[in-house]
């Protein structure tokens, strides 16, 4: 069992900590991986979807090794889950710029502009190709297949280049029931390397965890109080699981 050196996190804006005054101290993956003696790469981005956190993943995770002189082993990844309906398309022409000052921070990676995200938030902005895609080619049982797929196959991914992973959600994001369609896939995945359970219950989500306990933004993002307590329930969740060691005590994060 190799020692964790460095956490590396992707999902949507619940983990870039949009709406914090500074997201590289107080959003969760920067409080995680204080408390457990680890660097961290945050590679999540404000409206982000689950396809583009997969891709960027798999694009991005050899050079951030390098970069940090680590072995795949030596590398934890932690990606929490968006909306469904979100997605991205790449048009090499254009650049996919913030809607919004607070709410448009993407990740300084090579080329990440060029992906142009699609969403119900950029529909709402009057985005035509969101609109489209929203309009004409998304179904919630289509898009929750694809979702597990998408999940299925970066799991494999990660396991292949050893690199333990584990995965959590920002809030509900799974239609209930899940489809019929999904649930083959959705068992196909390992359950035990999801915080609280799959699918998830509201009080094993980001958002629901927190809600009404703690204080929210202007676009309803948790704070830092919420973010503080989702870096300790994780940090509970990690410190109890006997597959992880961290330098924090030289064993398990306990």
């Amino acid at each position: 069992m190799s020692t964790i050196r460095l956490l590396v996190v992707n999902g949507c804006s619940f983990a870039r900590g949009a709406e914090l005054a500074e997201p590289e101290k107080d959003a969760w993956p920067a409080v995680l991986g204080r408390n457990l003696g680890i660097d961290v790469v945050n590679l999540a981005c404000d409206g982000g979807s689950n396809r583009r956190a997969v891709r960027s993943t798999v694009q991005h995770l050899e050079s951030i090794r390098a970069a940090h002189g680590v072995g795949y082993d030596q590398m934890l990844f932690v990606g929490m889950w968006t909306a469904l309906s979100r997605n991205e398309y790449h048009d090499s022409g254009i650049e996919d710029g913030p809607v919004r000052p607070d709410l448009g921070v993407r990740p300084d990676l090579p080329g990440e502009l060029h992906w142009q995200r699609v969403a119900d938030w950029k529909a709402a902005e009057g985005d035509k190709p969101s609109k489209a895609y929203l309009r004409h080619l998304f179904s919630t049982t289509g898009e929750t297949v694809n979702f597990f797929v998408d999940w299925l196959l970066l799991e494999h991914h990660l396991t292949g280049c050893g690199v333990p992973s584990r995965f959590a959600f920002a809030w509900e994001i799974l239609p209930d029931p899940v489809p019929a369609e999904a649930v083959p896939v959705m068992r196909a995945l390992r359950a035990d390397l999801v915080f609280g359970e799959l699918p998830p219950r509201p009080e094993d989500t980001f958002r629901e965890m927190v809600f009404g306990r703690v204080p929210f933004g202007d676009w309803d993002h948790p704070l830092r109080e919420g973010h503080q307590q989702f870096a300790e329930a994780m940090l509970r969740w990690l410190g109890g699981d006997e597959r992880l060691r961290f330098p924090v005590t030289g064993r398990s994060g306990r």
